[in-house]
Protein backbone atom coordinates (compact mmCIF):
# COMPACT_ATOMS: atom_id res chain seq x y z
CA UNK A 1 0.00 0.00 0.00
CA UNK A 2 2.64 2.57 0.47
CA UNK A 3 4.43 1.80 -2.51
CA UNK A 4 1.38 2.97 -4.16
CA UNK A 5 1.00 5.77 -2.73
CA UNK A 6 4.02 6.91 -3.24
CA UNK A 7 4.55 5.65 -6.93
CA UNK A 8 5.19 9.37 -8.82
CA UNK A 9 2.40 10.57 -11.07
CA UNK A 10 3.85 11.34 -15.17
CA UNK A 11 3.91 15.07 -15.20
CA UNK A 12 0.66 15.44 -17.54
CA UNK A 13 -1.46 13.66 -14.83
CA UNK A 14 -0.12 15.40 -12.49
CA UNK A 15 -0.97 18.42 -13.90
CA UNK A 16 -4.84 17.78 -14.94
CA UNK A 17 -4.85 16.04 -11.56
CA UNK A 18 -3.93 19.66 -9.59
CA UNK A 19 -5.91 21.45 -12.52
CA UNK A 20 -9.39 23.15 -10.88
CA UNK A 21 -12.40 23.01 -13.23
CA UNK A 22 -15.99 24.21 -12.10
CA UNK A 23 -17.49 21.26 -13.60
CA UNK A 24 -17.33 17.92 -12.48
CA UNK A 25 -15.23 15.23 -14.31
CA UNK A 26 -18.77 13.74 -14.75
CA UNK A 27 -20.08 16.55 -16.70
CA UNK A 28 -17.89 15.94 -19.95
CA UNK A 29 -19.65 12.12 -20.32
CA UNK A 30 -16.80 10.41 -21.31
CA UNK A 31 -18.03 7.24 -21.02
CA UNK A 32 -21.21 7.76 -22.71
CA UNK A 33 -19.25 9.60 -25.54
CA UNK A 34 -16.70 6.89 -25.83
CA UNK A 35 -19.61 4.59 -26.46
CA UNK A 36 -20.15 5.42 -30.08
CA UNK A 37 -16.62 4.21 -31.74
CA UNK A 38 -18.60 1.01 -30.74
CA UNK A 39 -21.40 0.82 -32.41
CA UNK A 40 -21.60 -1.13 -35.80
CA UNK A 41 -21.57 2.23 -37.74
CA UNK A 42 -18.05 3.47 -36.41
CA UNK A 43 -16.52 -0.04 -35.39
CA UNK A 44 -15.71 -1.11 -38.59
CA UNK A 45 -14.78 2.38 -40.15
CA UNK A 46 -11.42 2.84 -41.42
CA UNK A 47 -10.67 6.62 -40.64
CA UNK A 48 -7.72 6.99 -43.28
CA UNK A 49 -9.71 4.87 -45.87
CA UNK A 50 -12.89 7.03 -45.08
CA UNK A 51 -11.04 10.39 -45.84
CA UNK A 52 -9.31 9.48 -49.06
CA UNK A 53 -12.58 8.21 -50.47
CA UNK A 54 -14.36 11.39 -49.32
CA UNK A 55 -11.31 13.51 -50.59
CA UNK A 56 -12.07 12.22 -54.31
CA UNK A 57 -15.85 12.29 -53.77
CA UNK A 58 -15.08 16.33 -52.91
CA UNK A 59 -12.55 16.50 -55.52
CA UNK A 60 -14.29 14.48 -58.77
CA UNK A 61 -18.15 15.44 -57.93
CA UNK A 62 -18.09 17.66 -55.47
CA UNK A 63 -20.96 15.53 -53.65
CA UNK A 64 -21.09 13.72 -50.39
CA UNK A 65 -23.35 12.86 -48.43
CA UNK A 66 -24.04 14.46 -44.62
CA UNK A 67 -24.00 10.47 -42.99
CA UNK A 68 -20.41 9.71 -44.49
CA UNK A 69 -18.88 13.22 -43.09
CA UNK A 70 -20.76 12.24 -39.47
CA UNK A 71 -19.17 9.62 -38.99
CA UNK A 72 -15.94 10.69 -40.30
CA UNK A 73 -16.30 13.75 -37.81
CA UNK A 74 -17.32 11.12 -34.69
CA UNK A 75 -14.45 8.60 -35.51
CA UNK A 76 -11.77 11.51 -34.77
CA UNK A 77 -9.85 10.52 -31.47
CA UNK A 78 -6.83 12.28 -31.87
CA UNK A 79 -5.20 15.34 -33.10
CA UNK A 80 -3.73 13.79 -36.29
CA UNK A 81 -6.32 14.88 -38.39
CA UNK A 82 -7.15 18.20 -37.09
CA UNK A 83 -6.33 20.14 -40.58
CA UNK A 84 -7.52 17.48 -42.60
CA UNK A 85 -10.93 17.88 -40.45
CA UNK A 86 -11.23 21.75 -41.03
CA UNK A 87 -10.77 21.05 -44.94
CA UNK A 88 -13.43 18.74 -45.09
CA UNK A 89 -15.86 20.37 -43.39
CA UNK A 90 -15.01 23.30 -45.70
CA UNK A 91 -15.43 21.46 -48.68
CA UNK A 92 -18.24 20.00 -47.99
CA UNK A 93 -19.75 23.48 -46.46
CA UNK A 94 -19.79 24.00 -50.78
CA UNK A 95 -22.08 21.41 -51.37
CA UNK A 96 -25.64 21.42 -51.50
CA UNK A 97 -25.63 18.62 -49.13
CA UNK A 98 -24.62 21.27 -46.10
CA UNK A 99 -27.80 21.81 -45.34
CA UNK A 100 -28.53 18.06 -44.13
CA UNK A 101 -25.82 17.82 -41.80
CA UNK A 102 -26.04 16.30 -38.24
CA UNK A 103 -25.91 17.95 -35.22
CA UNK A 104 -23.06 15.32 -33.80
CA UNK A 105 -21.15 16.54 -37.08
CA UNK A 106 -20.64 19.83 -35.20
CA UNK A 107 -20.54 18.37 -31.65
CA UNK A 108 -17.86 15.78 -32.66
CA UNK A 109 -15.48 18.52 -34.36
CA UNK A 110 -15.77 21.15 -31.54
CA UNK A 111 -14.95 18.16 -28.77
CA UNK A 112 -12.34 17.02 -30.66
CA UNK A 113 -10.57 20.59 -30.99
CA UNK A 114 -11.04 21.22 -27.50
CA UNK A 115 -10.07 17.86 -26.08
CA UNK A 116 -6.56 18.39 -27.81
CA UNK A 117 -6.22 22.12 -27.13
CA UNK A 118 -6.57 23.45 -30.79
CA UNK A 119 -8.36 26.62 -29.65
CA UNK A 120 -6.86 28.79 -32.29
CA UNK A 121 -8.31 26.66 -35.12
CA UNK A 122 -11.22 26.08 -33.05
CA UNK A 123 -11.89 29.55 -32.96
CA UNK A 124 -11.13 30.38 -36.56
CA UNK A 125 -13.38 27.90 -37.15
CA UNK A 126 -16.65 29.16 -35.15
CA UNK A 127 -15.92 32.82 -36.13
CA UNK A 128 -16.05 31.86 -40.34
CA UNK A 129 -19.68 30.49 -40.00
CA UNK A 130 -20.17 30.74 -43.39
CA UNK A 131 -17.33 28.64 -44.47
CA UNK A 132 -17.39 25.85 -42.34
CA UNK A 133 -21.16 25.96 -40.67
CA UNK A 134 -20.37 25.12 -37.40
CA UNK A 135 -21.79 26.54 -33.96
CA UNK A 136 -21.60 25.87 -30.49
CA UNK A 137 -24.75 24.11 -28.87
CA UNK A 138 -24.92 24.54 -25.11
CA UNK A 139 -22.62 21.45 -23.83
CA UNK A 140 -19.64 22.09 -26.20
CA UNK A 141 -20.30 25.81 -25.09
CA UNK A 142 -19.77 25.46 -21.16
CA UNK A 143 -16.96 22.55 -21.80
CA UNK A 144 -15.06 24.94 -24.03
CA UNK A 145 -15.56 27.75 -21.44
CA UNK A 146 -14.56 25.86 -18.30
CA UNK A 147 -11.21 24.40 -20.00
CA UNK A 148 -10.50 27.75 -21.38
CA UNK A 149 -10.92 29.86 -18.04
CA UNK A 150 -9.38 27.18 -15.41
CA UNK A 151 -6.72 27.23 -17.61
CA UNK A 152 -6.45 31.01 -17.55
CA UNK A 153 -6.72 31.49 -21.17
CA UNK A 154 -9.08 34.36 -20.55
CA UNK A 155 -8.90 36.06 -24.22
CA UNK A 156 -9.84 32.54 -25.94
CA UNK A 157 -12.44 32.05 -23.43
CA UNK A 158 -13.93 35.92 -23.66
CA UNK A 159 -13.71 35.58 -27.82
CA UNK A 160 -16.12 32.58 -27.39
CA UNK A 161 -18.46 34.45 -25.26
CA UNK A 162 -18.66 37.08 -27.92
CA UNK A 163 -19.62 34.51 -30.68
CA UNK A 164 -22.19 33.41 -28.20
CA UNK A 165 -22.91 36.95 -27.88
CA UNK A 166 -24.03 37.47 -31.42
CA UNK A 167 -26.19 34.54 -31.25
CA UNK A 168 -28.01 36.72 -28.54
CA UNK A 169 -28.81 33.21 -26.41
CA UNK A 170 -27.55 32.81 -23.12
CA UNK A 171 -30.47 30.40 -21.73
CA UNK A 172 -28.02 28.15 -20.04
CA UNK A 173 -27.83 29.44 -16.96
CA UNK A 174 -24.17 27.89 -17.11
CA UNK A 175 -23.43 29.29 -19.88
CA UNK A 176 -24.34 32.32 -18.73
CA UNK A 177 -22.48 32.38 -15.60
CA UNK A 178 -19.37 31.37 -17.32
CA UNK A 179 -19.24 33.61 -20.22
CA UNK A 180 -19.86 36.69 -17.58
CA UNK A 181 -16.82 35.19 -15.58
CA UNK A 182 -14.95 35.05 -18.58
CA UNK A 183 -15.44 38.77 -19.90
CA UNK A 184 -15.02 40.46 -16.48
CA UNK A 185 -11.33 38.73 -16.20
CA UNK A 186 -10.49 40.20 -19.51
CA UNK A 187 -11.65 43.33 -19.07
CA UNK A 188 -10.28 43.53 -15.74
CA UNK A 189 -7.02 42.57 -17.18
CA UNK A 190 -6.89 46.10 -18.81
CA UNK A 191 -5.41 45.12 -22.37
CA UNK A 192 -8.10 44.66 -25.02
CA UNK A 193 -6.36 43.19 -27.71
CA UNK A 194 -7.78 42.44 -31.22
CA UNK A 195 -9.44 39.07 -30.88
CA UNK A 196 -8.03 38.22 -34.46
CA UNK A 197 -4.57 38.86 -32.97
CA UNK A 198 -4.83 35.69 -30.55
CA UNK A 199 -2.90 33.25 -32.99
CA UNK A 200 0.59 34.67 -33.18
CA UNK A 201 1.83 36.15 -36.95
CA UNK A 202 4.20 35.19 -38.78
CA UNK A 203 7.79 36.55 -37.92
CA UNK A 204 8.83 39.38 -41.21
CA UNK A 205 12.52 39.11 -41.55
CA UNK A 206 13.87 42.96 -42.03
CA UNK A 207 14.37 44.02 -45.50
CA UNK A 208 17.61 46.00 -46.34
CA UNK A 209 16.69 49.74 -47.85
CA UNK A 210 13.62 51.22 -48.54
CA UNK A 211 10.39 49.18 -49.07
CA UNK A 212 8.80 49.86 -52.56
CA UNK A 213 5.73 50.87 -52.50
CA UNK A 214 2.89 48.62 -53.99
CA UNK A 215 1.19 49.17 -57.12
CA UNK A 216 -2.09 50.29 -57.01
CA UNK A 217 -4.56 47.68 -58.41
CA UNK A 218 -7.87 49.36 -59.84
CA UNK A 219 -10.51 47.88 -60.70
CA UNK A 220 -13.58 48.84 -62.50
CA UNK A 221 -16.88 48.38 -60.70
CA UNK A 222 -20.72 49.01 -62.38
CA UNK A 223 -22.43 50.16 -59.08
CA UNK A 224 -21.54 50.77 -55.60
CA UNK A 225 -23.54 49.51 -52.68
CA UNK A 226 -24.68 51.74 -49.89
CA UNK A 227 -22.54 51.19 -46.94
CA UNK A 228 -24.80 49.88 -43.71
CA UNK A 229 -23.14 49.10 -40.16
CA UNK A 230 -26.16 47.11 -38.56
CA UNK A 231 -23.99 47.03 -35.03
CA UNK A 232 -24.00 43.27 -34.46
CA UNK A 233 -22.82 41.03 -37.01
CA UNK A 234 -20.52 43.55 -38.59
CA UNK A 235 -18.94 44.43 -35.36
CA UNK A 236 -14.98 43.82 -35.62
CA UNK A 237 -13.86 45.93 -32.81
CA UNK A 238 -12.84 43.52 -29.63
CA UNK A 239 -14.08 46.47 -27.52
CA UNK A 240 -17.53 47.10 -28.86
CA UNK A 241 -18.21 42.81 -29.19
CA UNK A 242 -17.14 42.55 -25.53
CA UNK A 243 -20.11 45.33 -24.73
CA UNK A 244 -22.15 44.27 -26.60
CA UNK A 245 -21.96 40.55 -24.79
CA UNK A 246 -22.02 42.52 -21.68
CA UNK A 247 -24.96 44.11 -22.28
CA UNK A 248 -26.60 40.84 -23.46
CA UNK A 249 -26.02 38.85 -20.33
CA UNK A 250 -26.87 41.57 -18.30
CA UNK A 251 -30.58 41.47 -19.57
CA UNK A 252 -31.49 37.93 -18.51
CA UNK A 253 -31.96 38.94 -14.42
CA UNK A 254 -32.35 42.36 -12.05
CA UNK A 255 -29.37 42.21 -9.89
CA UNK A 256 -26.02 43.65 -8.93
CA UNK A 257 -24.15 41.13 -11.22
CA UNK A 258 -26.60 42.02 -14.15
CA UNK A 259 -26.46 46.04 -13.42
CA UNK A 260 -23.03 46.94 -13.31
CA UNK A 261 -23.14 44.50 -16.58
CA UNK A 262 -25.05 46.70 -18.56
CA UNK A 263 -23.38 49.85 -17.20
CA UNK A 264 -20.04 48.49 -18.43
CA UNK A 265 -21.31 46.83 -21.76
CA UNK A 266 -22.98 50.16 -22.59
CA UNK A 267 -19.70 51.81 -21.70
CA UNK A 268 -17.78 49.46 -23.77
CA UNK A 269 -20.17 50.00 -26.55
CA UNK A 270 -19.91 53.77 -26.48
CA UNK A 271 -23.41 53.95 -26.12
CA UNK A 272 -23.11 56.88 -23.43
CA UNK A 273 -26.83 58.36 -24.65
CA UNK A 274 -27.89 54.84 -23.29
CA UNK A 275 -26.00 54.93 -20.38
CA UNK A 276 -27.43 57.94 -19.20
CA UNK A 277 -30.72 56.61 -19.69
CA UNK A 278 -30.18 53.73 -18.03
CA UNK A 279 -28.55 55.42 -14.68
CA UNK A 280 -31.43 57.50 -14.75
CA UNK A 281 -34.20 55.71 -15.25
CA UNK A 282 -33.09 53.42 -12.60
CA UNK A 283 -32.73 55.26 -9.44
CA UNK A 284 -31.61 53.00 -6.50
CA UNK A 285 -29.99 50.41 -7.78
CA UNK A 286 -26.95 48.72 -7.05
CA UNK A 287 -24.02 48.51 -9.16
CA UNK A 288 -20.18 47.20 -8.07
CA UNK A 289 -18.04 49.61 -7.39
CA UNK A 290 -15.58 47.76 -8.78
CA UNK A 291 -17.39 47.92 -12.20
CA UNK A 292 -17.81 51.40 -12.02
CA UNK A 293 -14.08 51.84 -11.46
CA UNK A 294 -13.88 49.69 -14.86
CA UNK A 295 -16.24 51.71 -16.47
CA UNK A 296 -14.10 55.07 -15.29
CA UNK A 297 -10.98 53.66 -16.55
CA UNK A 298 -12.30 52.57 -20.06
CA UNK A 299 -14.06 56.07 -20.36
CA UNK A 300 -10.28 57.95 -20.08
CA UNK A 301 -9.47 55.59 -22.81
CA UNK A 302 -12.11 56.60 -24.96
CA UNK A 303 -11.46 59.01 -28.10
CA UNK A 304 -15.15 60.54 -27.95
CA UNK A 305 -14.08 62.89 -25.36
CA UNK A 306 -16.13 65.99 -27.02
CA UNK A 307 -19.56 64.55 -27.10
CA UNK A 308 -21.66 65.79 -25.18
CA UNK A 309 -23.58 62.25 -23.78
CA UNK A 310 -19.72 61.19 -22.83
CA UNK A 311 -18.98 64.37 -20.94
CA UNK A 312 -22.51 63.92 -18.92
CA UNK A 313 -22.07 60.42 -18.11
CA UNK A 314 -18.25 60.91 -16.67
CA UNK A 315 -19.79 63.77 -14.69
CA UNK A 316 -21.83 61.41 -13.26
CA UNK A 317 -19.93 58.71 -12.43
CA UNK A 318 -17.63 60.91 -10.28
CA UNK A 319 -20.02 62.59 -8.66
CA UNK A 320 -21.18 61.52 -5.11
CA UNK A 321 -24.81 61.36 -6.02
CA UNK A 322 -24.89 59.56 -9.09
CA UNK A 323 -28.85 58.05 -8.09
CA UNK A 324 -27.41 54.10 -7.82
CA UNK A 325 -25.86 52.63 -4.89
CA UNK A 326 -22.03 51.31 -4.69
CA UNK A 327 -22.24 47.46 -3.43
CA UNK A 328 -18.43 47.49 -2.18
CA UNK A 329 -18.27 43.26 -2.17
CA UNK A 330 -16.05 41.32 -4.39
CA UNK A 331 -17.50 41.31 -7.96
CA UNK A 332 -15.08 38.75 -8.54
CA UNK A 333 -16.68 36.65 -5.44
CA UNK A 334 -20.02 37.34 -6.83
CA UNK A 335 -19.45 35.64 -10.06
CA UNK A 336 -17.88 32.21 -8.54
CA UNK A 337 -21.14 31.95 -6.46
CA UNK A 338 -23.11 32.15 -9.49
CA UNK A 339 -21.10 29.98 -11.29
CA UNK A 340 -21.23 27.71 -8.16
CA UNK A 341 -24.65 28.38 -7.59
CA UNK A 342 -25.76 27.61 -11.30
CA UNK A 343 -23.64 24.16 -11.97
CA UNK A 344 -25.00 22.92 -8.45
CA UNK A 345 -28.87 23.67 -9.90
CA UNK A 346 -28.23 21.99 -13.16
CA UNK A 347 -25.06 19.83 -14.00
CA UNK A 348 -26.91 16.75 -12.96
CA UNK A 349 -29.81 17.46 -15.51
CA UNK A 350 -27.83 18.56 -17.95
CA UNK A 351 -25.76 15.34 -17.68
CA UNK A 352 -28.81 13.63 -18.26
CA UNK A 353 -30.31 15.30 -21.16
CA UNK A 354 -26.27 14.79 -22.81
CA UNK A 355 -26.05 10.98 -22.42
CA UNK A 356 -30.02 10.65 -23.62
CA UNK A 357 -29.05 12.93 -26.59
CA UNK A 358 -25.50 10.99 -27.46
CA UNK A 359 -27.81 7.48 -27.66
CA UNK A 360 -30.25 9.52 -29.86
CA UNK A 361 -27.63 10.16 -32.11
CA UNK A 362 -26.04 6.68 -32.04
CA UNK A 363 -29.86 6.04 -33.50
CA UNK A 364 -29.92 8.25 -35.99
CA UNK A 365 -26.43 7.66 -37.33
CA UNK A 366 -27.66 3.80 -37.81
CA UNK A 367 -31.34 4.79 -39.27
CA UNK A 368 -29.40 7.39 -41.25
CA UNK A 369 -27.12 5.24 -42.85
CA UNK A 370 -29.46 2.60 -43.60
CA UNK A 371 -31.72 5.10 -45.32
CA UNK A 372 -28.52 5.95 -47.28
CA UNK A 373 -27.70 2.39 -48.25
CA UNK A 374 -31.54 1.99 -49.39
CA UNK A 375 -30.80 5.10 -51.68
CA UNK A 376 -27.82 3.59 -53.25
CA UNK A 377 -29.47 0.13 -53.73
CA UNK A 378 -32.37 1.52 -55.31
CA UNK A 379 -30.26 3.74 -57.59
CA UNK A 380 -28.47 0.84 -58.61
CA UNK A 381 -31.44 -1.70 -59.67
CA UNK A 382 -32.89 1.27 -61.48
CA UNK A 383 -29.39 1.77 -63.75
CA UNK A 384 -29.24 -2.18 -63.86
CA UNK A 385 -32.72 -2.15 -65.44
CA UNK A 386 -31.97 0.57 -68.01
CA UNK A 387 -28.77 -1.63 -68.96
CA UNK A 388 -31.09 -4.16 -68.95
CA UNK A 389 -33.70 -2.30 -71.09
CA UNK A 390 -30.97 -1.01 -73.59
CA UNK A 391 -29.77 -4.63 -74.24
CA UNK A 392 -33.02 -6.01 -75.00
CA UNK A 393 -33.69 -3.49 -77.80
CA UNK A 394 -30.48 -4.26 -79.09
CA UNK A 395 -31.47 -7.96 -79.32
CA UNK A 396 -34.72 -6.49 -80.53
CA UNK A 397 -33.31 -4.78 -83.08
CA UNK A 398 -30.90 -7.95 -84.58
CA UNK A 399 -33.98 -10.22 -84.42
CA UNK A 400 -36.87 -8.41 -86.20
CA UNK A 401 -33.94 -6.46 -88.90
CA UNK A 402 -35.03 -7.69 -92.26
CA UNK A 403 -38.81 -6.70 -91.09
CA UNK A 404 -37.76 -3.48 -89.89
CA UNK A 405 -35.15 -2.90 -92.52
CA UNK A 406 -36.88 0.02 -94.13
CA UNK A 407 -37.93 1.68 -90.92
CA UNK A 408 -34.59 1.43 -89.80
CA UNK A 409 -33.22 3.13 -93.03
CA UNK A 410 -35.89 6.07 -92.42
CA UNK A 411 -34.52 6.28 -88.96
CA UNK A 412 -30.76 6.61 -90.01
CA UNK A 413 -31.90 8.62 -92.57
CA UNK A 414 -33.49 11.37 -90.19
CA UNK A 415 -30.66 11.30 -88.15
CA UNK A 416 -28.45 12.49 -90.95
CA UNK A 417 -27.41 16.38 -90.33
CA UNK A 418 -27.92 18.27 -93.77
CA UNK A 419 -25.81 21.56 -93.06
CA UNK A 420 -27.03 24.58 -95.46
CA UNK A 421 -24.12 25.62 -97.63
CA UNK A 422 -22.46 28.24 -97.58
CA UNK A 423 -22.66 31.13 -100.14
CA UNK A 424 -19.12 33.08 -100.83
CA UNK A 425 -20.40 35.39 -103.10
CA UNK A 426 -20.60 35.61 -106.80
CA UNK A 427 -18.35 33.51 -109.11
CA UNK A 428 -16.35 35.03 -111.50
CA UNK A 429 -16.05 34.02 -115.24
CA UNK A 430 -12.81 32.47 -116.04
CA UNK A 431 -10.37 34.06 -117.90
CA UNK A 432 -10.38 33.15 -121.90
CA UNK A 433 -7.19 32.65 -123.50
CA UNK A 434 -6.26 34.07 -127.09
CA UNK A 435 -4.50 31.70 -129.12
CA UNK A 436 -3.68 34.34 -131.25
CA UNK A 437 -2.15 37.23 -128.78
CA UNK A 438 1.40 38.48 -129.47
CA UNK A 439 2.80 40.37 -127.12
CA UNK A 440 4.06 44.42 -127.90
CA UNK A 441 7.70 43.40 -127.08
CA UNK A 442 7.85 40.44 -129.69
CA UNK A 443 6.20 42.46 -132.90
CA UNK A 444 8.89 44.97 -132.08
CA UNK A 445 11.64 42.64 -132.54
CA UNK A 446 10.06 41.22 -135.69
CA UNK A 447 9.85 44.41 -137.50
CA UNK A 448 13.54 45.13 -136.26
CA UNK A 449 14.38 42.35 -137.81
Amino acid sequence: MLKQVLTPRPAFQLLSYLRRTFLSEAYSCQDAWQSRLSTPVLEKVNHEALYYELEQKLHQKAKVSAIDIDIYANKLTDDSHIEEAADIMHKFRLTEETSNMLDSTQHAIIRCYVEHSHYSELIEMLNNRIGYGVFLDDYTANLTLDRLVTTNEFKWAARIATLLGLQEDFTNPITRSLATYACYRYVKSGEIGDFEDIAPAPVEEPTEGKKKKKEEIKVRVKFLRNEFFDDHFDLTSSKLLLGKTFYILGQHSENVVSNSCKLLGLVLHEKYARALDFIKNCKNIEISSEMVELAKTYLEKAEAKEDEHYLKLVELLNSTDAGFKLDSSSFEKMLLDDINKSVAENEERQIQEQKKTYSLWCNLRQQRLEEELERLQRAKRIQDLEKISREMEREEQKLWFFENEDKIDLQIDGKKVYYPKRWFGKKKKPRTVDEGYIPPEVRQRHHQQ
